[in-house]
């Protein structure tokens, strides 16, 4: 699913995990080597995963209201999952300190590796510029994140607890697997999108990337856009795709098809049955050179559906617009 209006914990996320992991930087007293943003860990979604230079692994939660029983349960589920030499830390607004006591006894009753748990405020003053964020054209988005510059993240650790492990005797271990052509194709890909294009969505990490589509969500449920380097039938092309929920989007989009073709200056089809809009990228002599087509077309095809997909028959519709006018397809 798309990011959508009323997201505002993804861009504070987003922000940390690509301008500002000196903000966990702060709490932990390490440097960080790589924040990754919705990561897939044991088969659970981490908001911002990551390792600190000493090896440490890190994960965040943060919530924009007081800490919950319902965020706790989830970082009950990080404590089980966590391995040895792992930071936990907990933003929130406020603490009470029953959720305190709850989070404290959790982490003392570890027994069997070192887990480090941080429990941190979120500075009140974020609050307002991600409102403003969540006001904004999404393709606008990354290009207004570093506002979030202005002020720190987070005030101040309500509490710190560590597990009882005693054994400091830790050897990170890693499986090695060798990645298949697709999966090194897709990581490639991947890599010049986030390079080249400005949709927050790319940033989510992805459970596998052994796959023939890349899918992000697009704006709301029941829409995806995807980008397939070669299917089956060995075809390259870039799609938007459509259900029985959002065929009225499809179908507004269908009266603008001449318009469509004429602005991305390729051939697009649009598939009745099917719901969905593609456009067919042409095999290359060298791979690159049709990945680099593939990426183009990605980003035209978010440059001119995305005022539809994300805002069309919605009452913010004519305030995004305006902010994306070159998007206009009349």
């Amino acid at each position: 699913m798309g990011i959508s209006k009323g997201d505002k914990e993804n861009y504070l996320n987003l922000f940390i995990t690509l301008l500002n992991k000196e903000a966990i930087e702060d709490i932990i007293s390490e440097r960080v080597v790589d924040l990754k943003w919705e990561y897939y860990f044991s088969a659970k979604m981490i908001d911002v995963y990551g390792r600190s230079e000493t090896g440490k692994f890190l994960f965040v939660e943060n919530q924009l209201s007081c800490a919950d029983d319902r965020h706790l349960k989830s970082i009950g589920e990080i404590i089980e999952k966590a391995p040895n030499n792992s930071a936990i830390i907990w933003g929130a607004t406020g603490f009470s300190s029953e959720i305190l006591n709850k989070a404290s006894k959790m982490i003392l009753d570890v027994m069997d590796k070192r887990i480090e748990f941080y429990a941190v405020e979120i500075n009140a003053t974020v609050l307002p510029l991600l409102g403003k964020l969540d006001n904004t054209h999404i393709l606008k988005v990354l290009d207004h994140l570093k506002v979030l510059n202005t002020v720190d993240t987070y005030n101040d650790i309500f509490d710190k607890y560590v597990s009882l492990y005693e054994d400091d005797i830790y050897i990170d271990r890693y499986k090695y697997e060798k990645r298949t052509e697709r999966e090194r194709t897709n990581a490639y890909i991947i890599n010049e999108l986030r390079n080249s294009v400005k949709y927050p969505n790319i940033f989510r990490e992805k459970r596998t990337i052994d796959v023939n589509k890349i899918r992000y969500g697009f704006g709301r449920a029941g829409i995806d856009i995807e980008v397939i380097y070669s299917n089956n039938n060995g075809e390259s092309y870039v799609s938007c795709v459509f259900t029985d929920q959002t065929e009225d989007i499809f179908k507004e989009l269908v009266k603008h098809k001449d318009n469509l073709t004429q602005k991305i200056n390729h051939e697009v089809i649009f598939d009745m049955d099917r719901l969905r809009i593609i456009t067919f990228v042409k095999q290359y002599q060298h791979k690159f050179e049709k990945i680099d087509k593939l990426v183009e077309l990605f980003d035209d095809y978010l440059f001119y559906l995305s005022n539809y997909t994300f805002y069309f028959g919605k009452s913010i519709q004519d305030e995004m617009w305006e902010q994306h006018k070159e998007g206009y397809l009349d």
